[in-house]
């Protein structure tokens, strides 16, 4: 099975599956702005690996099932799993959050399982909204709350993770592929990016650095003064 990773489109896909699992990795230990911009960037390899597999003209046609089922899990990860990380990490793992998550990944696995079988209209469209869009919340959201200071922003987050559940399963047209699509997903990840980037080198006005500057104080200043001998 590992000679399907030497195909160029299955090898792009290989790498946005580890930036994915990094995003993830990130998340779970509180760095949410490197780990959005992580899940960017497989979004981007995502694209990539679509351009390239389309360009192969010797591709076998075993090669490419394999690569369509590949990138479908490569999909769920970084628009989905990802997502549903953030939600319940940043919520402390409430219950609230892991319904929201629940939902989440439930409308990302039909919306990729009903694409899978009617994929797009004859002019392009999908139904419902993409599931990468998810990211682009988030990064709109956590590099706002840098310099802005969202008052609630866990509970904003849930709330955006069900109603984006009930619009990846709606019946609207959105473009599904095409150079402007692909266009604007290098646009916004690219300033998503950026900015997600100069947030996490930027103080919070709520104190974002709290954290930092007590792990770098002397350990001692910060242990209770002995009791006094007894006498």
């Amino acid at each position: 099975m590992i000679r399907y990773l030497y195909d160029p489109a299955n090898a792009i896909t290989a790498v946005g599956l580890v930036l994915s699992t990094t995003a993830i990795y990130l998340a779970l230990v509180g760095r949410y702005e490197i780990g959005i911009c992580f899940a960017l960037w497989a979004l981007l390899a995502d694209d990539l690996d679509g351009m390239i597999a389309k360009s192969l003209t010797n591709r076998s046609a075993v090669t490419a099932q394999i690569g369509a089922a590949f990138d479908g899990f490569a999909d769920l990860v970084y628009a989905a799993v990802f997502p549903a990380v953030v939600v319940l990490s940043f919520n402390a793992f409430s219950a609230l959050a892991f319904l929201a998550a629940v939902c989440l990944m439930l409308s990302a696995a039909l919306r990729l399982s009903y694409f899978a079988v009617f994929r797009l209209d004859v002019d392009g469209y999908g139904r419902g909204l993409p599931l990468n869009n998810d990211l682009f919340v988030l990064a709109i959201l956590f590099a706002a709350n840098r310099y802005l200071v969202i008052g609630r922003l866990g509970s904003i987050v849930i709330g955006g993770a069900f109603l984006l559940s009930v619009l990846h399963l709606s019946s609207f047209k959105f473009p599904g592929t095409g150079t402007a699509l692909r266009l604007a997903n290098l646009t916004l990840s690219t300033a998503g990016s950026i900015a997600l980037l100069r947030a996490n080198s930027h103080p919070s006005q709520s104190g974002g650095n709290h954290g930092k500057r007590l792990r770098n104080r002397d350990p001692c200043r910060l242990r209770p003064p002995p009791a006094p001998a007894g006498g």
